[in-house]
């Protein structure tokens, strides 16, 4: 194969670029609702063309890389920071993940151009089938998955527009705003070729439809919001220690972080009362076998306010001839500040290459200090508290709707987000990390409070509606009023059906694509 083949024209390669372009600044911290819904019209107007005229797969999968390599490349960069502070190769890391993402792009608007020429159904149709397919692959797969900027996700500021996320989920709205895009498409199609005054009617009745769409997604939204009655659960009090990654990857400071986590927290608990306190992600930043001193330090803090805590810290198999298995893990502190019988959590979705390098043997990383070897937890078990279960989810597990589901099925009251957004430093991924939660909160109807070592730290209600959302880089403890929603949604009964139910609308579109081409093919062979 030629590389010149993958160099787009200049036609294509204006639509690739508005359409990342778009695709770049529709999530946070851009709050801008506009571009999410017009993000994919330049590229579904090229891919249209191409099936409908004598254009190739080929062009409709170049088309798809390089909007898969530019969208992705400008929302992601971070990534090249944030592996900085572990690798020289961080650059190197970044190119892969793009590497590692822009096949599926490209294979994406192949299968979206193939369903056209096949079907000729509208782009309202088949550009939120295919769309939502890919989020769907982008979940699924295993060790590499990297569900982190669907569509949907750009609703999380908006949450009136959100609230339908509790029937199907962020795929959902993600099929919405798809669907949106491709109404405008296939407007574009219509008028195109019409004389200027015989334009408007094709234009009218796709605007008729998308604004329907938008006045049902809004009405539901609505009435949600004003029927959904809340009542208190409980008094969480989030942490927000500040520690730059920097400091917290030198071995000699790591009694002084568990200090200032203490110190605030003690603070905070002599203005006001709590049920619960929240520290992030490895506020205990090392194994406590290895740190005996430090249980001394947990009860000191508790004190006599009788709360508990729970933590983030690296839990570990008991040590042996042979080392031993390391976790990112959670624990709770009984109201004396005693670590509780209650098993920790273990994270079980860990970020690929910096906790777990993807398919190989863990312990070929063993030598490098807690990088690309972390275990993976499994049957991850709420904590129990005398207000309710808790259900935790570590950092990067935020982005997985099927965790936050499983613990709803299971009946907790309440999750909590421990992580540490400190190596991402003033990038857009806090942002967009913190994104994912508002819309968790409203699949499932759930509470969700979020101590961050650096922020972003916050309530969100059941609702979705984020409370006390904390500045980057700041130090203290917050204590908010949780509420709880009492409903089961259609979401955590069924889960991701509009991405299942649409990926095998495209299976069966292609199915029957290929029977029939092989029809034809045995037709033309026989003449």
């Amino acid at each position: 194969m030629r590389l010149r083949a993958w160099v787009p024209t200049r036609s294509e390669a204006i639509a690739v670029a508005v359409s990342a372009g778009l695709f770049a600044i529709a999530f946070p911290p851009f709050e801008l609702l506009l571009p999410a819904f017009v993000c994919l019209v330049p590229l579904g107007v090229h891919v249209a063309r191409l099936a409908d005229r004598d254009g190739t797969g080929r062009e409709a999968a170049r088309a798809g890389l390089w909007f898969t390599l530019l969208g992705y490349g400008c929302n992601i960069y971070w990534i090249a920071v944030a592996l900085s502070l572990f690798t020289n190769l961080a650059f190197a890391g970044y190119a892969a993940a793009l590497v590692w993402l822009a096949p599926f792009g490209a294979l994406t608007v192949a299968v979206l151009f193939t369903a056209r020429r096949h079907t000729g159904w509208p782009m309202a149709l088949l550009l939120p089938l295919t769309w939502v397919s890919f989020e769907l692959v982008l979940n699924y797969l295993s060790d590499l998955s990297f569900p982190w900027l669907p569509l949907g996700l750009s609703l999380s500021d908006w949450p009136v527009l959100a609230q339908a996320a509790d029937l199907s989920g962020v795929r959902g709205l993600s099929f919405w705003i798809a669907a949106t895009n491709g109404l405008i498409v296939d407007a574009w199609l219509a008028a195109r070729p019409l004389p200027a005054a015989e334009r408007r009617r094709p234009i009218a009745q796709r605007a008729v439809i998308a604004l329907v769409l938008a006045l049902a997604i809004t009405g539901y939204g609505v009435w949600r919001m004003r029927t959904i009655e809340l009542t208190p659960l409980a008094r969480v009090t989030v942490v927000q220690p500040n520690i730059p990654e920097e400091d917290k990857l030198r071995a000699e400071d790591k009694d002084k972080y568990l200090g200032i986590a203490g110190r605030v927290t003690r603070e905070e608990l002599a203005r006001t009362r709590s049920d619960l306190v929240v520290w992030p992600e490895t506020a205990v930043p090392d194994f406590l076998w290895r740190n005996p001193h430090w249980a001394d330090s947990l009860r000191a803090t508790v004190g006599t306010s009788g709360v508990p805590i729970l933590f983030g810290f690296l839990d570990s198999t008991i040590p042996g001839p042979y080392g031993f298995e390391y976790y990112n893990a959670a624990a709770l502190t009984d109201g004396l500040g005693n670590l509780s019988r209650q098993r920790p959590y273990r994270k079980a979705f860990l970020v690929p290459i910096v906790e777990r390098v993807p398919f190989v043997n863990p312990a070929w990383f063993a030598r490098f200090n807690y990088f690309g070897s972390f275990g993976r937890g499994v049957n991850p078990v709420p904590f129990t508290l005398p207000f309710g279960t808790v259900g935790v989810l570590i950092c990067y597990e935020s982005i997985f709707p099927q965790l936050s589901r499983k613990y709803r099925r299971e009946g907790v009251s309440l999750l909590v987000n421990v992580t540490n957004d400190a190596w991402f430093g003033r990038s857009t991924a806090p942002y967009q990390h913190f994104a994912h939660l508002p819309i968790r909160a409203i699949e499932n109807r759930l509470p969700i409070a979020r101590s961050a070592n650096t922020g972003i730290s916050a309530y969100i209600d059941p609702l979705g509606r984020v409370h006390g959302a904390t500045p980057l880089q700041v130090e203290g403890a917050w204590t908010h009023t949780v509420q709880r929603a009492g409903v089961t949604t259609l979401y955590s009964r069924l889960g991701d059906w509009v991405s299942w139910l649409s990926a095998a609308v495209v299976i069966a579109i292609l199915a029957l694509g290929l029977a029939r081409t092989r029809a034809e093919r045995r037709r033309a062979a026989g003449t």
